[in-house]
């Protein structure tokens, strides 16, 4: 038991220790995610939303990265520390994710206006060799009329 309690403690120190390590890096990711081509449905009943734009916008709107979903509706971002030192001063959970590709390129008989969003969640966090990597993901994407 004792044994196991010093086990702990190192690991738990050395993983405290690591943020502050020379060389250490941050890497936030959004994890592969689904875009359905809905107003915000149950995504396994829905076709996917191929090649549309999806943006991370943090803050007052920021544009922090942008993407393209693939010919199955998914997509993925990944942030180094230098494109994270863009990032405005707000914690990552209030980011969202925003499909600004119209809904109607997908179905004509959904909207030609307006937006698919989702705020995102931490996931995981993990780290690989000096890089912590912090994973994201999508909360669900749901149809708003605003851009």
């Amino acid at each position: 038991m004792a044994l196991k309690l010093v086990l702990f403690v190192t690991v738990m120190v050395a993983a405290l220790a690591l943020p502050i390590a020379k060389g250490t890096s941050v890497v936030v990711e959004v994890q592969p995610s689904f875009v359905p081509c809905s107003l915000g449905a149950n995504v396994t009943a829905t076709p996917p939303f191929p090649n549309a734009q999806v943006q991370l916008r943090c803050g007052a709107g920021n544009v922090v990265a942008s993407t393209t979903t693939n010919a199955s509706g998914v997509f993925s971002f990944s942030l180094d520390s230098t494109r994270l030192s863009l990032l405005p001063t707000v914690p990552l959970n209030l980011c969202n994710l925003v499909v600004t590709t119209a809904l109607s390129t997908c179905n004509s008989t959904l909207p030609p206006v307006g937006v698919l969003e989702s705020r995102i969640q931490f996931i995981r966090s993990s780290v690989l060799g000096l890089r912590i990597v912090l994973t994201f993901g999508p909360v669900g994407f749901r149809y708003s009329s605003s851009t």
